[in-house]
Parts: structure tokens; sequence; C-alpha cells
């Protein structure tokens, strides 16, 4: 393969990953309100984008997405 195979591969994949992100988002609305923000935050982690895409999805900053993040992560440890 050559260079601009290697960048058009990458580039389908992470437009796949956002599509993915876009119809769970979208799958997960409620009636006529969106999820509150730590909810959107765990569904975009959990869909394996990093905390910066997230902040940019999200329109918040990338220091409030790493801190529902970390709280997230604590809330898990406590229910195992």
């Amino acid at each position: 393969m050559d260079i601009k195979e290697i960048d058009v591969i990458r580039e389908l994949k992470s437009t796949n990953k956002l599509l993915r992100v876009i119809v769970s988002l979208l799958l997960k609305r409620k009636e006529k309100d969106l999820l509150p923000l730590k909810e959107q935050v765990e569904i975009l982690y959990d869909s394996g984008l990093k905390p910066i895409e997230i902040a940019e999805i999200i329109g918040r900053s990338n220091l409030y997405v790493n801190k529902e993040i970390s709280g997230i992560r604590k809330n898990r440890e406590q229910k195992k």
C-alpha cells in the first residue's frame, strides 16, 4: 500500500468512528431534550473518543471533559 491509500483508510476509520458516536447520541436522546452533558461525555468516552475530541463535540473545555471522565471512572470502580 502506498501513503495515499493508508491516509484514506485512516480517514475512513475516523469517519466511521464519528458516525457511530453520532448514531449513539441520536438514539439515546430523550423525547425533546438531549442527555445531560455528563451522560454525553460517558457515551462518547465509551465509544472510544479521546477527551479532546469529546470537548470539541460537546463544546466544553478539555478540563471539564477530563473532570467528568475522572468522576465516571471513580463511580465505576466503586460499583465493582
